[in-house]
């Protein structure tokens, strides 16, 4: 696991170039997510509602058992396999934004960017993704 201000700097930098990507998918035309003509996924055009769902109701247990939910799906090692850690994390970023938003029925960027800087998201998160690697060991 990458120290805490490795992590910090790696929020910051996925923070920034996932406003950059919302901000370049808008003014672009929308594909098919499984086109014939690549093998790989057009992840601005899949459909999270069933990872969105399966989040929600992990979080009425808790807000770890939250992150699990999101971590565990076989979307994001998808992701991981195809684009890298970087765009992963640009991917996993703007994926949470878009839940939060979802399940709050609002808006409000900064919001939801607040609530994934928590500290209390923050030590949820790591402690899934600490809990969910060493399940796989």
């Amino acid at each position: 696991m990458a120290s805490p201000d490795k992590q910090q700097k790696r929020a910051q930098r996925a923070k920034a170039k996932a406003k950059q990507n919302r901000t370049q998918r808008a003014n672009a035309p929308k594909q098919d997510a499984f086109a014939g003509d690549d093998e790989r996924i057009d992840l601005e055009s899949v459909d999270l509602t069933e990872l969105f769902v399966e989040m929600r109701a992990a979080g009425e247990t808790s807000q770890q058992a939250l992150c699990a939910a999101f971590l565990a799906h076989p979307l994001l090692a998808l992701v991981l396999e195809q684009e890298g850690e970087e765009n992963a994390t640009d991917f996993i970023l703007a994926a949470l934004i878009e839940y939060r938003q979802w399940s709050t029925d609002s808006y409000d960027e900064t919001a939801a960017l607040a609530w994934i800087e928590s500290p209390a998201f923050q030590a949820d998160y790591v402690a899934a993704s600490q809990a969910l690697t060493s399940a796989q060991d």
